[in-house]
């Protein structure tokens, strides 16, 4: 691993936690990610360890069918009880109920081998940490589980639950780390190398440093910048999936692997196989 000399901090080329590749890169990290599920949780959810769901890459993509939609996952691991995805999202979309309830849906799918009953199902928690208040009522943490419209307070029992964290919130019950975590996301670049009390801020902070210290792996993200926005500048002159299918055999040829290409184009292993292959 190259790195760079000069310091990191408050540089307008560094790149952000706030970023979903540097988010993402980060998650790699079991520290990173222990730290914050514990952040998120408290004292009631102490993690002895982790592990990333079927393979060491923090993103997994998911395909049930071959001929339907392939799910990107952007964190996503287990701690042998309990199984999470955690998404960094910076935009107000309009179907992020409709996400959480697909990447869910998908998270139950992938956690069942050939064979196995519903019993072997484990708890699962879709988590966004969001940028932004994706509800306006400026909670910290808005947290969905099933429960009965019919009997007050009664819960199904699915143990499946979506969380959504508002960075820009200041209503509900948090801790310092949660609220340090949000100083610092909503910080973006200039928050890099900041002050902090906060144990995860801390261990999250010296990844974003080691990262943005790291030659290859910023000629990597550079690299993606740049198919990403000659993706976009062309994208109206292309129909959308010829776009996709040139970016994906670009990088092929510049020696992209095709896991990686998968997960910067958001499709599965076995569609970027096929793409390949015309």
């Amino acid at each position: 691993m190259k790195m760079k000399e000069n310091a990191v901090g408050r540089n307008r080329n560094d790149v952000a936690l706030e970023n979903n590749f540097m988010f993402t890169t980060v998650m790699k990290n079991k520290k990173a990610c222990i730290k914050l599920l514990e952040a998120i949780f408290g004292d009631e959810h102490r993690i002895a360890d982790i592990r990333y769901a079927r393979h060491p890459e923090a993103e997994k993509s998911i395909l049930s069918d071959p001929m339907r939609r392939g799910v990107r996952l952007d964190v996503y691991f287990d701690d042998g009880k309990t199984v999470y995805d955690i998404e960094l999202q910076r935009t107000s979309i309009t179907d992020l109920a409709e996400r959480a309830r697909l990447y869910s849906s998908s998270m139950d799918i992938a956690m069942l081998d050939k064979g196995e009953g519903f019993g072997s199902m484990r708890t699962s928690y879709v988590i966004f940490l969001c940028t932004f208040d994706p509800f306006s009522k400026d909670e910290k943490v808005y947290r969905f589980s099933t429960m009965c419209e019919d009997v007050q307070g009664l819960p199904l029992g699915d143990r499946r639950y979506i969380m959504f964290l508002n960075s820009r919130g200041s209503k509900g019950v948090s801790n310092l780390d949660m609220d340090e975590l949000f100083r610092y996301l909503n910080g973006g670049v200039g928050a890099i190398g900041m002050e902090t009390r906060s144990g995860l801020v801390a261990v999250l902070d010296k990844y974003v440093q080691k990262y943005n210290r790291d030659d290859d792996w910023r000629k990597e993200y550079m690299k993606l910048e740049f198919l990403l926005k000659d993706k976009y500048d062309e994208g109206e002159a292309m129909g959308e999936t010829n776009e996709r299918n040139r970016m994906v055999k670009a990088m092929h040829a510049d020696g992209v692997s095709v896991d990686k290409i998968s997960q910067y184009a958001a499709i599965s292993v076995e569609e970027v196989k096929a793409i390949l292959k015309t």
